[in-house]
């Protein structure tokens, strides 16, 4: 059993890998998705000019930023432009979009760069330097980029030619459900990362190459069945996993976040059944009626299937989709009512990525709780882009209210954690993983259970007090920060009363005051709904010595541009880059009209506190 989960574990972390090359240039895919989609001769407005630039972008500009991503993550900048220059050798060597060849030449060509960079530091004499790392590059890069040409780049094609040969073989004689059988376990594993860059892309686009669409991108993509699983959750499951069901499905299928879907499985595997009759049926219909898409919609979520589907398959596409959704909700609605569910006290967290149970019991934390003051922290996941971007912004705000507004919070692949984090935040079965990528000497590892729950930070956040407990932790907000029927002459009297409460307050210099009032001469801190926000300039960062708020209840008004009244002044000093974040907060709360009223006649601090609690 052990030697199975190390097994797994491995291929959990190449697919990491493959990842990591891919998911930093998903933006050129899309583009070029949308290139393809609109512009070929089988596209939504075909032109013949613009179609010009589908073919060089996915065979050469597509691979290039794959080599270079590969090659910067394993050394740098060097590393990226020897992965780039050794890709060309296997674009040119091969008759079919390089995706594999470049995620092979990038690492390898960056990775002996990297040898020989380690062989002779130290060793150069002085002025050399420039001469030996430009030709050592060179002439590797030289090498290596010929036998990409002649070697690797053909092996490469032939066996992507198997393959496609493979698949094609089966879509002719209606086998590609089959698929399902085993795509469907390998999600719920972890492994559709290699799965999904290993072997279907390339695949994937070397049948659209030809036939301008293919239907294995929507092998591991398509989210309708597993939406129609977790809809029969959401109507006939129990307890935790029927209430967390539905937010599972919004994540799913408009965020395109398909790890939320996993825990719900683990934790009833007999569900997989549903998905994995839900997508046969979508792949039935998808060879049937001429389905596919021109590119990978990654993340999978319905948008992106919008738009990477091309004028031909948009009926093939819905009406696959739709029976997927339909046929997973009918086999698992059948499962839950005669086979039933777990008991409803098991964890189905959205984002939950553990086997059952508590999420905090039974967890791990790295020995080492102690490494002086937490400054970094980086929360990761599989690829480092979808559920850890969610949870480094649930985290940041859980600081800015505690009053931490001064640590940083990254998310980043776990298989690729900054060596200068204190603290790393990712799921129990990356945790390892993570440990792996870099010098773990002096780093909390701390696993969680949900990305999105705030409550499982607490954990974190008690850590945190522990190792910063010589820092004055001020809150954002407090009374004494507000003042109620405030009556001012105008508005710099009313800027630079806020100003006075924040360094009154301890939260701000004197100078912070001069550089609110410096803000308004620039541009109008008059935001509209009768509310004005001054806040500091570019350079106000060194005036700053915590991030908090002010409050002016000014209940007359007080005239700022063109006639505009301001009722609720809010001044803001945002600490490191804090302010852009509370900004955006006040504006989504003071969007609503009625809040600033409600301010506005409030009789007591502790009103006006509520409605701002959030920031």
């Amino acid at each position: 059993m052990e030697k199975n989960t190390n097994i797994l574990d491995r291929i959990r972390k190449f697919g990491g890998y493959m990842s990591g090359m891919v998911m930093p240039n998903l933006g050129a895919f899309v583009g070029w998705g949308l290139l393809a989609a609109l512009f070929i001769p089988t596209g939504w407005i075909p032109n013949e000019n613009l179609n010009e630039m589908v073919g060089p972008i996915r065979d050469y500009l597509l691979p290039l930023l794959i080599g270079y991503t590969a090659g910067y993550n394993v050394h740098g900048q060097r590393g990226g432009v020897i992965g780039a220059f050794t890709t060309m050798g296997v674009i040119i060597g091969s008759d079919v979009t390089m995706f594999s060849g470049a995620m092979i030449m990038g690492p390898l060509s960056s990775w002996l760069l990297k040898k020989f960079d380690q062989a002779v530091e130290g060793k150069m004499k002085p002025g050399f330097e420039m001469f030996i790392n430009n030709f050592s590059l060179g002439v590797l890069g030289f090498a290596l980029a010929i036998a990409g040409y002649f070697v690797i780049g053909p092996v490469v094609n032939a066996i992507i030619a198997a393959l496609t040969a493979g698949i094609n073989f089966l879509i002719q004689k209606k086998l590609i459900p089959f698929l399902a059988v085993f795509m469907c376990p390998a999600q719920v594993l972890f492994l559709n990362n290699a799965v999904n860059h290993g072997i279907i892309s390339p695949i994937a686009y070397a049948q659209a190459q030809e036939a301008g669409k293919s239907l294995m991108f929507l092998l591991d993509s398509n989210c309708g069945p597993l939406l129609g699983t977790l809809c029969s959750i959401a109507l006939f499951g129990k307890g935790k996993a029927k209430e967390t069901a539905p937010m599972a499905m919004f994540i799913a299928g408009i965020a395109g976040i398909g790890e939320v879907y996993f825990p719900f499985i683990l934790a009833n595997p007999v569900m997989i059944f549903a998905t994995m009759g839900g997508l046969a049926t979508s792949l039935f219909l998808l060879v049937v009626l001429g389905g596919g898409l021109v590119g990978m919609p990654s993340p999978g979520s319905l948008i992106n299937i919008g738009l990477m589907t091309p004028k031909d398959a948009v009926a093939a596409n819905v009406i696959a989709i739709t029976a997927g959704f339909l046929v997973a909700l009918l086999i698992g609605s059948f499962l839950l009512k005669t086979i039933g569910s777990p008991e409803e006290d098991a964890n189905f967290d959205v984002l939950n990525q553990k086997k059952g149970g508590d999420n905090t019991e039974n967890r791990s934390v790295s020995p080492m709780t102690s490494c002086g003051e937490i400054r970094y922290i980086v929360v990761a996941c599989d690829s480092g882009m979808g559920s850890s971007a969610m949870g480094a912004s649930v985290l940041k705000n859980r600081l800015q209210k505690e009053g931490y507004s001064n640590i940083q919070v990254v998310n980043a692949p776990a298989n690729h954690i900054d060596p200068k984090a204190d603290m790393v935040i990712t799921l129990e079965g990356l945790i390892e993983r993570a440990k792996m990528s870099v010098d773990h000497s002096g780093k909390i590892f701390l696993p969680i259970g949900n990305f999105l729950k705030e409550a499982d930070y607490d954990q974190a956040m008690e850590i945190i007090r522990e190792n910063n407990n010589g820092e004055e932790v001020k809150p954002i907000l407090q009374e004494n920060n507000i003042r109620l029927n405030v009556k001012v002459k105008n508005k710099e009297e009313a800027i630079r009363c806020a100003g006075e409460i924040l360094v009154e307050n301890g939260y701000a210099t004197p100078v912070y005051i001069e550089h609110m009032l410096e803000r308004e001469k620039r541009f109008s801190v008059y935001i509209g709904n009768h509310l004005a926000i001054p806040h500091g300039i570019e350079t106000s960062d060194s005036e700053i010595y915590a991030s908090g708020l002010s409050v002016l209840q000014i209940p007359e008004g007080i005239e700022f541009d063109d006639g505009e009244i301001a009722y609720m002044v809010i001044g803001i000093a945002g600490k490191d880059g804090t302010h852009l974040n509370m900004l955006s907060n006040i504006a989504l709360i003071c969007a609503e009209e009625k809040n600033i009223e409600k301010m506005r006649n409030a009789s007591s601090k502790k009103e006006i506190m509520d409605i701002l609690k959030n920031i």
